[in-house]
């Protein structure tokens, strides 16, 4: 078991760049069938209240009619998205016992994934057309609430 934050946010941000590729390829699949009536993309950075370190990473657009923009993403949403597969966890990153925590597991998976958020967006360039982009933890966790992308 991890018990120090910074080697956990070192593994973390590991296997998110392992993962990069595939983010890419949904940020561009997003940009290819963006809907007209878009008005901002918010990357969440989707974490339980257990906090044992499952979390997803996943794009939300912003606009009139929530449900029809997003569904016409639907398939490109998940950036990353851990997940119970067949019993194992998927992709396999460190998990915790939620009642026995060395530090706030939340914090520190929504702090590296807001790194690997900016990374991924530079090397992505942007959307075809301005919109403003924000990356946000749920609920409040990380040390910084928002993070706005530009290209």
């Amino acid at each position: 078991m991890i018990n120090e934050v910074d080697e956990y946010k070192r593994v973390l941000l590991a296997i998110l760049r392992a993962h990069t590729s595939t983010a890419l390829s949904m940020l561009q699949s997003i940009n290819r069938c963006l809907p007209e009536k878009t008005r901002s993309v918010r990357i969440m950075v989707h974490v339980p209240q257990d906090a044992e370190g499952m979390f997803s990473v996943v794009v939300h657009l912003d606009g009139p009619d929530l449900f029809v923009l997003n569904k016409a993403i639907g398939d490109f949403r998940y950036l990353f998205d851990v997940r119970v597969v067949n019993g194992a966890i998927t992709p396999d990153v460190p998990l915790f016992d939620p009642f026995d925590q060395p530090f706030s597991v939340n914090d520190a998976i929504v702090d590296i994934a807001m790194v690997w958020v900016k990374e991924l967006w530079a090397t992505f360039g942007g959307m075809k057309v301005h919109l403003p982009v924000t990356i946000e933890g749920e609920d409040g966790f990380g040390s910084t609430p928002t993070i706005s992308l530009t290209v």
